[in-house]
């Protein structure tokens, strides 16, 4: 267990340092993205914007850049706009460190792998077995095909402050290329997170039990990118001892493939297999277009035990 009070003089030194390099920043870059789409199921027609990221970054110096992001929430009314990102990097002689509200490495490179995140999330983000954002610290490391990272963060991610004085560690392990959605390569890696909390007041299952408790997310992965192929599988395991065995969903499987049939049109199929309380298989089949201006726009069907819908959906960056 990671106390607030052992990194929080560290904390303090790297943000007050941070801003007062940022006193120099001059022309930096700010770019947006933006996905949005249209579903027809058995309850409803809707359009709706899924993501509006508008990020602001900056190279200070050769060893230390900063980034600022906000993003959407889709599903509040009116459409809240809320700090995704907020973070520097400070790169050393042996890797880097990143201070601030950063991303996690749980599944950011499954979701490269998976390359079409404006059409479906990974299967360990939609059964939020670990936030993509959360405050903390990271150290980030590489040497030829080999890159590991290791973050304490608050664990309560980038829309709730921290509640308690426990820390999340994460641990993520890859050889290979970690970015596949736009070059040929492979990879292989592994992903670990450790969180305690502590249980207290009502619960919704009486057998489940109070006090100190943890979870534990474990995950295997790999991708292969050839000419036209882009192929990946992961698995993923929870085990959270405050929560009894079929109450949670503990394993989840996914496995995608997507084959450029042109420079302009792609063939996408995505299959999820969950274990645990509900059982679910879930596939996405989609036909993506792109225009000379990168707009992409992916007509698709899904199919599984909690939807069946028919939609569109597009992205768009500058």
């Amino acid at each position: 267990m990671i106390k607030k009070k052992s990194i929080k003089l560290l904390c303090l030194s790297l943000i007050f340092n941070t801003s007062l390099y940022a006193e120099n920043v001059n022309n930096p870059s700010i770019s947006a993205l933006v996905f949005f789409a249209y579903s027809d199921n058995e309850e409803m027609e809707s359009f709706a914007v899924e993501r509006a990221y508008l990020t602001f970054s900056k190279d200070i110096s050769d060893k230390l850049s900063v980034k600022i992001q906000t993003d959407v929430d889709s599903k509040s009314s009116p459409q809240n706009i809320y700090l995704k990102n907020a973070k520097a990097d400070l790169k050393i002689s042996n890797g880097k460190f990143v201070i601030g509200l950063q991303g996690m490495n749980m599944f950011k490179v499954q979701e490269l792998n998976w390359g079409k995140r404006y059409l479906d999330k990974t299967v360990m983000d939609r059964f939020k077995y670990s936030s993509s954002a959360d405050m903390g610290i990271g150290y980030y490391y590489s040497k030829e095909k080999v890159h590991s990272s290791f973050l304490i963060t608050n664990g309560t991610g980038y829309k709730e402050p921290e509640n308690d004085s426990n820390k999340k560690l994460s641990f993520q392990l890859i050889y290979g290329n970690k970015n596949i959605s736009n070059s040929d390569g492979y990879n292989i890696g592994l992903v670990y997170s450790h969180e305690p909390y502590e249980r207290s007041g009502e619960v919704g299952i009486p057998e489940e039990l109070f006090g100190d408790h943890s979870k534990q997310v474990f995950g295997l992965f790999g991708a292969y990118a050839k000419n036209n192929i882009n192929l990946g599988a992961e698995w993923n395991n929870l085990n959270d001892s405050g929560l009894l065995d079929g109450n949670y969903n503990n394993t989840l499987y996914s496995l995608y493939f997507n084959y450029m049939l042109s420079s302009k049109y792609m063939l996408i199929f995505k299959h999820d297999k969950v274990s645990g309380n509900i059982d679910n298989d879930y596939s996405l089949i989609a036909f993506e277009f792109k225009t000379k201006d990168n707009f992409l726009l992916a007509p698709n069907y899904r199919i599984g035990n909690d939807q069946n819908n028919l939609g569109i959906n597009f992205k768009y960056s500058f």
